[in-house]
C-alpha cells in the first residue's frame, strides 16, 4: 500500500512538473508553488528526500532563468513557499539553505525574516555549522537593520569550532551599533578572558575601555533625563553639570546620539 501511495503521489508530482514546463513555453517568470510538505510526506522516507529535492531542482531552473527585469515580489512568496516545503521534507540537504540565502533574502525585509525561518531548520540539523546562523545575523543586521540581534548570533558564532577569532569583536561592536552598551561590554569581556593571543587580546582591550567610557556618557545622559524629564538634545548639553567633557575612543571610534539610544560605531559603520 505504501509504494502504491508512493508511486501515485509520484505520478502526480511528475503532472504537476509538466504543466509547470509546459508554462514556461509561454512564461518564463511563473514559479508554481509546492503542495503543502503534510501532503508530500504521505510516501514517507526516502520517498520525502526525493521529492524534496525535486522542489529544489525545479527552484534551481526558475532562478538560473531570465529574471533580470522581473519584478522579485510577483514570485517571492512561492518562491519562499517552496524553500520551506523542500526544507521540511529533506531538512539535512544543504544547498537549498545557500539557494534561500541568495534569491530570497536580497527580495525585502520581509522575505530577509522568512529566509531566517527556514535557516533555523538547518541551525538544528547543522549545530556545528557557522554558515547558517552567519546568514542569520547577516540578515539581521544587512537587511532588517538589527545589529542587536546580529551581535547576539556573531556572539554564539564566535562559540562553535572553528569559528574567526573576530566574530567575537563583531559581536560587541555590533551591540555597539545597536545602543546596547552593557551587552557589548560584557562580550567583549568574555573574549578577552578566553583570548590566548596577546595581540587579540589588547585589541579587545581597548574594545572593552571604548565601552567602558561610552557607559558613563549613558549614565550622565539617564541622570540629565531623570532631572529635566526629558532627553538632551545633543551630548553637549550634558557638559559641565553631568559630564566634565566627551570622552574620546580608540580605534576610530565615536558616539552617535540618536534618543533614546546612545550608540557606539566605528568609521567603517558610516
Amino acid at each position: 500500500m505504501k509504494k502504491f501511495v508512493f508511486i501515485l503521489c509520484l505520478i502526480l508530482y511528475l503532472a504537476v512538473w509538466g504543466l509547470q514546463e509546459g508554462k514556461s513555453n509561454w512564461n518564463d517568470f511563473y514559479l508554481s508553488p509546492a503542495a503543502p510538505a503534510p501532503v508530500l510526506k504521505i510516501a514517507g522516507g526516502y520517498g520525502s528526500h526525493l521529492t524534496g529535492f525535486a522542489l529544489f531542482v525545479k527552484v534551481a531552473i526558475f532562478a538560473g532563468g531570465p529574471l533580470k527585469d522581473v519584478d522579485e515580489l510577483s514570485y517571492a512568496e512561492n518562491l519562499a513557499q517552496n524553500f520551506e516545503v523542500m526544507t521540511e521534507l529533506y531538512p539535512k540537504f544543504i544547498d537549498p539553505y545557500h539557494y534561500c540565502q541568495s534569491f530570497l533574502a536580497t527580495i525585502s525585509p520581509e522575505y530577509a525574516r522568512r529566509a531566517n525561518e527556514i535557516h533555523e531548520r538547518a541551525v538544528k540539523e547543522h549545530p556545528n555549522e557557522m554558515y547558517y546562523p552567519f546568514f542569520q545575523a547577516f540578515n539581521y543586521f544587512y537587511y532588517l537593520d538589527d545589529p542587536v540581534k546580529a551581535g547576539e548570533l556573531f556572539f554564539k558564532i564566535s562559540k562553535l569550532p572553528d569559528a574567526p577569532a573576530w566574530f567575537g569583536s563583531l559581536a560587541g561592536k555590533m551591540m555597539g551599533r545597536g545602543g546596547n552598551l552593557l551587552a557589548g561590554r560584557d562580550m567583549l569581556q568574555a573574549m578577552f578572558v578566553t583570548e590566548q593571543d596577546e595581540f587579540v587580546k589588547d585589541r579587545y582591550r581597548r574594545g572593552i575601555d571604548n565601552f567602558n567610557r561610552a557607559i558613563e556618557v549613558q549614565k550622565s545622559l539617564d541622570r540629565y533625563r531623570e532631572d529635566q524629564g526629558r532627553d538632551a538634545d545633543s551630548l553637549e548639553e550634558l557638559i559641565p553639570k553631568y559630564l566634565q567633557a566627551l570622552p574620546s575612543f580608540e580605534d576610530d571610534y565615536f558616539l552617535v546620539w540618536e534618543p533614546p539610544l546612545l550608540r557606539l560605531k566605528s568609521v567603517w559603520d558610516k
